[in-house]
């Protein structure tokens, strides 16, 4: 198979890149371009797309890359809305081909203790709304006859991403909860996501949205105890809401708000998990 990637820089893409190639398949890669008119080359995306019998999508601004004023928020929307439908114009005009397309656990907004498959409906407010966006920027791709699967990821968990910024304060002891820690926090192992996303591609079976998340979501207190403890260090220094909001201004609802989501689509269709559990999976990357 040849397979087009969009954002492959990063350590998702950077991932998936190596195990494509080890599975024998040929892979090119399109990147963004900062502070150009427009992100993509349209001529790069047409060429890319005319070669390609799959196009993985991974493309979209880091969440985190500053204060979410207007100007970034729109930037937000931008970088998932706009590229992914460039992107799905043309896998449309192709039928037969398949785009994978990244979204996120996110589209449920802030939602308790309730249990969120597939079939869970969109929650409100800016991120929901970012999501479901971004997932309705893939419709020119099915229209024209492709094959198209959305993964709706959760907290990635490998050699880089957020456990990279996680184990500092933790292995200096000064780790903690955030806010309550009554939020859950729905991870999923990097290698598990990579395996998920081949699924995806080599099945012919599979189109439609699937939670891209472990099967067991943890609270951020459980989340905190089991880190703290793989690492061997107290976790003594809970930060509060109010702190988070003040250094992260909107941005924090990211991390003070959570979804306690489950992949039923994937289970269903056997898809089997390396790393199910949280403790496990720290341990391997720790």
């Amino acid at each position: 198979m040849k397979v087009l990637i969009s954002g492959a820089s990063g350590f998702v893409g950077t991932a998936l890149i190596e195990a494509l190639r080890a599975r024998g398949h040929a892979v090119r890669s399109i990147s963004r371009r900062p502070g150009a008119e427009h992100d993509w080359s349209t001529e790069s995306l047409s060429r890319g797309v005319e070669w390609a019998d799959a196009v993985v999508n991974l493309a979209g601004e880091n969440l985190f890359a500053r204060r979410w004023d207007p100007v970034f928020k729109q930037e937000l929307w931008r970088s998932r809305f706009e590229g992914t439908k460039a992107l799905a114009t043309l896998v449309g005009k192709r039928p037969g081909t398949v785009l994978v397309s990244a979204s996120a656990i996110g589209i449920y907004g802030d939602r308790g203790e309730e249990e969120l498959g597939e079939d869970a409906a969109p929650g409100r407010g800016f991120l929901p709304e970012l999501a479901r966006d971004w997932e309705e920027a893939t419709r020119p791709a099915e229209q024209g006859g492709a094959r198209v699967v959305i993964l709706r990821i959760g907290i990635v968990l490998g050699h880089g991403g957020a456990l990279a910024r996680m184990k500092t304060p933790f292995r200096l002891g000064l780790g903690g909860r955030l806010g309550t820690g009554r939020q859950w926090m729905s991870w999923i192992a990097l290698d598990d996501l990579v395996a998920l996303i081949l699924h995806a591609l080599e099945q012919p079976a599979a189109r439609g949205v699937y939670n891209a998340t472990a099967p067991q979501p943890c609270t951020n207190a459980e989340f905190t105890r089991t880190l703290a403890g793989v690492l061997r260090r107290p976790a003594l220094f809970p930060v509060p809401a109010f702190a988070l909001r003040l250094a992260l201004g909107e941005a924090a609802q990211v991390l003070l708000e959570g979804q306690r989501v489950l992949p039923r689509r994937a289970l269903a269709e056997g898809f089997v998990f390396q790393e199910p559990g949280l403790e496990r999976c720290l341990r391997r990357l720790l």
